[in-house]
């Protein structure tokens, strides 16, 4: 890893998808619940827009040190959200919240475990 910065890029993506995950149990995992409501989707939007601008800000050389992780959906999705390109589609939204976010979380604490030694 280049520095500390990468370090603590990654403990503030690990906090934001822990904030995905609180706000998601609150629903029950329930996409009905996310979908009728705008405040759950905008702050869930919030934290999706904020892994992606932390994405961009690590360094290239711990990016390429994990090819598996899609750092160029990550970013993707950033722009989607923050520009509002399309209108966000609230299933696509959902499927990153249930499918995407997990494992994106998993990966960065084995990463930061890694770290940690």
């Amino acid at each position: 890893m280049k520095d500390e910065r990468d370090y603590s890029i990654l403990l503030r993506m690990i906090d934001h998808c822990e904030r995905i995950f609180e706000i998601t149990k609150s629903l029950d995992n329930s996409f009905d619940s996310f979908a009728k409501n705008s405040v759950v989707q905008d702050a869930i939007n919030m934290n999706i827009f904020q892994i992606g601008e932390l994405s961009n800000h690590l360094s290239d050389e711990l990016k390429n040190s994990f090819p598996d992780i899609p750092w160029h959906n990550i970013y993707g999705i950033r722009n989607i959200i923050g520009h509002a390109y399309i209108i966000v589609d609230k299933s696509k939204i959902w499927e990153t919240v249930e499918k995407d976010i997990p494992v994106l979380y998993e990966k960065i604490c084995s990463i930061v475990q890694g770290i940690k030694g």
